[in-house]
């Protein structure tokens, strides 16, 4: 939810008409299928490609300071209700994950890049000024933007360690003037893993921090960008079988301090499924030589 008022909600019209002081008050709902797969090319160091597909649902109410229905008469130029559905930009993957002889020590990491395949808008703030129909959600930067991962892990038979950092670093703009936000995550907690009969289920515990630059369109900061926030996180992994596992993950966010009129996310869920494949089995099986 944010305040509207003239000139800057409407230029063009509040030229020739008095418009009063109101505000935008918007729901949105985002959810994300991301289907990936990863190629194991021995003594630790897999390649993995993903590919997210987005759906962000949004839906808009007008009204005066004093809570009455307004009808704004410059229409749906900021916002509508309306469902898209896209996907985002596809991230490609280089890891590493060794063990450390003789400790309970595992290592990560991970070099990568997006790639532009989602969705981009011009720039919209250009084209509110205007008084133009825009959009302000987009489904990818419309750059290729390196990536890098850390992992550490400390392993024990019933309780253990795990931390993480991620990070994201757009450094050019693309060709409709938008440079992405950096971004960078880290987070660390315990792990449990529970006794016979449930052995197969892991539970963690961790917290988080994150935090995103402000995106730039044309060089500007963009309004409503950039953002701090430290959230805990819960997470189940339970192996069904020794090459399929299933995982699920709420965050909640403790703490939040955005520049501008932004949404809140205070809570997030997450529920993935993976498995392995091993296809040289499968090979040597099409030739009728399982060894």
């Amino acid at each position: 939810m944010h305040g509207a008022s003239c000139p800057s909600v409407a230029p063009a019209t509040c030229a020739t008409e008095w418009i009063p002081d109101h505000e935008h008050d918007q729901s949105i709902t985002l959810m994300r299928l991301q289907p990936g797969i990863s190629a194991g090319l021995g003594k630790g160091f897999q390649l993995g490609f993903l590919l997210p597909l987005d759906l962000k649902h949004t839906e808009i109410t007008y009204r005066l300071l004093d809570g009455q229905i307004f009808d704004p008469p410059y229409g749906d130029i900021h916002h509508r209700n309306e469902t898209l559905f896209s996907p985002g930009d596809a991230q490609l993957m280089a890891r590493w994950t060794g063990a450390i002889p003789g400790t309970p020590l595992i290592l990560g990491f991970g070099l990568g890049a997006t790639l532009p395949t989602g969705k981009t808008e011009e720039n919209p703030f250009n084209a509110a000024a205007l008084e133009q129909h825009h959009q302000h959600l987009q489904f990818g930067n419309g750059t290729v933007d390196p990536l890098a991962a850390i992992q550490f892990i400390v392993r024990g038979e019933a309780l253990g360690l795990m931390a993480r950092f991620n990070g994201q670093f757009p450094l050019y703009r693309n060709k409709k003037g938008y440079r992405g936000a950096h971004s960078i995550s880290v987070s660390a907690g315990p792990t449990l893993r529970l006794p016979e009969p449930l052995r197969s289920v892991q539970l963690s515990l961790s917290g988080s921090f994150n935090w995103s630059s402000p995106e730039l369109w044309d060089g500007e900061p963009g309004l409503n960008s950039g953002l701090i926030a430290i959230a805990l996180r819960m997470g189940l992994n339970w192996n069904l079988t020794q090459k399929l596992a299933i995982q699920a993950n709420l965050l909640t966010r403790v703490y939040e301090q955005s520049q501008g009129a932004q949404f809140t996310r205070p809570v997030t869920l997450t529920i993935g499924i993976s498995g392995f494949l091993d296809l040289r089995k499968l090979g040597k099986k099409s030739d009728g030589h399982d060894h």
